[in-house]
């Protein structure tokens, strides 16, 4: 973790100097438009219709009163385990009761009968989407030499088929996200009828419901006895660390969002890299109270840095917040549905 963050603070300038720049660029952009600030004009532009930067702020708040008490909770608990005095950022990347990282394949074939053995159980119609891919060559999933990095679900707009890409190596993560890029997939199929290609192109604020959803809905099927990957203690253990991760991300969301707000209503402050640094940091100690970072007060600080969507993609974040409760109500309202049959 100290190398990581030791490198990362050796580039910091040059970050520093490339946010600047996009500053400049996206200002002017704005201006051309015709727009007071680049968060309206940028807000206009991606159909941002039905909420506005106040609903942002209030869903900021929402995760400040709702979450962050039962989110202290857990790091409190975390420490406990860990027989801590204090968490230190790195804490919160291990297995609390030190046990060895879960592994549950090692052939890539392999992972995709279980998975579609878990998809038989979620669901008849879903599970023969998956083996269309299968049979159709639509899944590049393990990793290889000089293979692109990453994982997406793309869909193939002619042929209305869905294309999931991935570098598997045998870890857990791999099984999230083939689950999660399947919930991408299943997606397509379902919209794939629909006559006109706008309306086969899914708003960003809803693109990440089937995703994470699929995740929820999978989870009570990854045991071994269903055909999964693990031991019921083990499948336990993986679940439990997807709602806590899930859980966790509230508070980081709220901060990349609300920094973005910050940063394009004071454009000035924000191209000075000093002025980042302390509305990141305020944000940052706001949402993330209970870690101890002394010694490493300027990576904190420079935490921003290491967030691609404030570079590459601004104003995308608050979605993946959106989407998240949005899979959570998919979950609950299918344990409603199996509570009354």
């Amino acid at each position: 973790w100290e190398l990581v963050a030791k490198k990362r603070l050796e580039v910091a300038d040059a970050r520093d100097e490339q946010f600047e720049k996009l500053m400049a660029l996206r200002v002017q952009i704005a201006a051309n438009a015709g727009f007071k600030d680049y968060r309206e004009f940028k807000h206009i532009s991606k159909g941002r219709f039905d909420y506005q930067p106040d609903d942002c702020f209030k869903f900021h708040e929402a995760v400040e009163t709702l979450v962050m008490p039962l989110y202290n909770q857990l790091l409190s608990e975390r420490r406990e385990s860990m027989q801590l005095n204090a968490l230190r950022p790195w804490d919160t990347g291990v297995d609390p009761l030190g046990r060895a990282p879960l592994k549950p394949f090692t052939e890539v074939d392999d992972m995709v009968t279980r998975t579609k053995n878990i998809f038989n159980h979620v669901d008849d119609e879903l599970a023969g989407g998956f083996q269309i891919m299968r049979d159709q060559n639509l899944l590049d999933l393990a990793n290889r030499k000089g293979k692109a990095p990453g994982g997406y679900q793309s869909s193939l707009p002619e042929a209305r088929l869905p294309f999931i890409f991935m570098n598997a190596v045998g870890v857990h993560g791999d099984v999230q996200t083939l689950l999660h890029e399947g919930g991408h997939a299943f997606h397509v199929f379902e919209s794939a009828a629909l006559p006109w290609t706008m309306q086969r192109e899914v708003g960003m604020e809803f693109a990440e419901v089937a995703s994470m959803a699929m995740e929820l809905l999978a989870a009570p099927y990854l045991a071994e006895r269903d055909g999964g990957f693990y031991s019921d203690e083990e499948a336990a253990r993986a679940r439990g660390e997807h709602l806590e991760r899930s859980l966790l991300f509230w508070p980081y969301m709220a901060v990349v969002d609300g920094f973005q707000h910050w940063a394009y209503t004071h454009p000035q402050a924000a191209a000075q890299p000093a002025e980042c640094d302390a509305a990141w940091l305020d944000l940052w100690l706001r949402f993330h109270p209970h870690l101890d970072w002394s010694g490493f007060e300027d990576y904190v600080a420079t935490g921003w840095h290491n967030k691609l969507h404030l570079y590459h993609v601004p104003f995308y974040y608050v979605e993946y917040g959106m989407a998240q409760p949005g899979a959570v109500q998919v979950l609950s309202r299918i344990h409603i549905r199996r509570c009354r049959r």
